[in-house]
């Protein structure tokens, strides 16, 4: 399912609701020694609270840009981007990052590391101690509390990172390829982690993946975007049941086909 009757298919889901995320004719352009670079080209998009949206493109079309934009990290050229109505002009609340690689502290242990959410979504200091507890059991890292990064593996770190974010509690997660540099089996199991704490929490989450695969085993709708400029070309619902195993979900008929039509409006944009 494309275009159109995908938004008016999300939207039906929240009837209510007042987006999360709304991207409003977004352009950003960047300036260098070779001139000038448009970088997304007149981008509207909606996301839905609770609503699980990945990004799926080439190399260079602005998915991570989009992303950086949200978190008021670059800015916009034209149109914006609004968080729970607000316009995004700086940094703003409710909004969490994670990046493809960990950004722990090198220097802090596992729950030091988790602290910094605490401290960032405003809680009594009190209530730290627990909270951290109640976060390092549910990303299960039992036994480490007191470990530093260096001692971790890849996914232990993602999973510490994926805790920070939580404790942060923001209302939007904002996931630039959090698991792209782990092994295939560690990616899909951070992937069953993720949905299980999202099946949870139901929170808005925008995940940006070169991964068609994970971005279908995922998300509730996958966004195609073309290359540079980057505008979007396609979307699909993935109409899927939840709660979902990616362990297991890429044996059902109906995944490969989404995927297929997915590679399909990929190669279209492409000719």
């Amino acid at each position: 399912m494309t275009g159109q009757a995908t938004l008016d298919r999300v939207v039906a889901t929240h009837p209510a609701a007042a987006p999360t995320l709304q991207v409003d004719d977004l352009s950003v352009v960047f300036h260098g020694a070779a001139g000038q670079v448009i970088a997304i080209d007149r981008m509207t998009l909606t996301v839905q609270p609770g609503e699980f949206v990945a990004i799926v493109g080439p190399s260079g079309c602005g998915k991570s840009t989009l992303l950086r934009v949200a978190s008021g990290l670059a800015p916009a050229h034209s149109g914006n981007i609004r968080v729970n109505g607000a316009v995004v002009d700086g940094p703003p609340p409710g909004v969490g990052f994670m990046f493809q690689r960990d950004t722990l502290l090198p220097w802090a242990t596992v729950r030091q590391n988790i602290a910094v959410g605490c401290e960032l979504s405003g809680l009594a200091p009190s209530k730290h101690a627990a909270r951290i507890d109640e976060l390092i059991d549910l990303v299960h890292l039992q036994g480490f509390h007191h470990h530093y990064p260096a001692a971790l593996s890849g996914g232990m770190r993602q999973r510490v990172s994926l805790a920070r974010l939580l404790a942060y509690e923001p209302d939007v997660y904002l996931m630039d390829e959090p698991f792209g540099a782990l092994d295939y089996q560690t990616k899909i199991v951070m992937g069953r982690e993720l949905l299980r704490i999202w099946e949870a929490h139901r929170k808005s989450i925008v995940f940006v993946t070169h991964d068609i695969e994970e971005a279908v085993a995922l998300a509730d709708r996958v966004v195609v975007m073309s290359p540079r400029p980057g505008r979007i070309v396609a979307e699909h619902v993935i109409d899927l049941p939840r709660p979902r195993d990616p362990r297991t979900l890429r044996g059902d008929v109906r995944f490969g086909a989404y995927c297929r039509d997915i590679w399909a409006a990929l190669a279209i944009d492409e000719r």
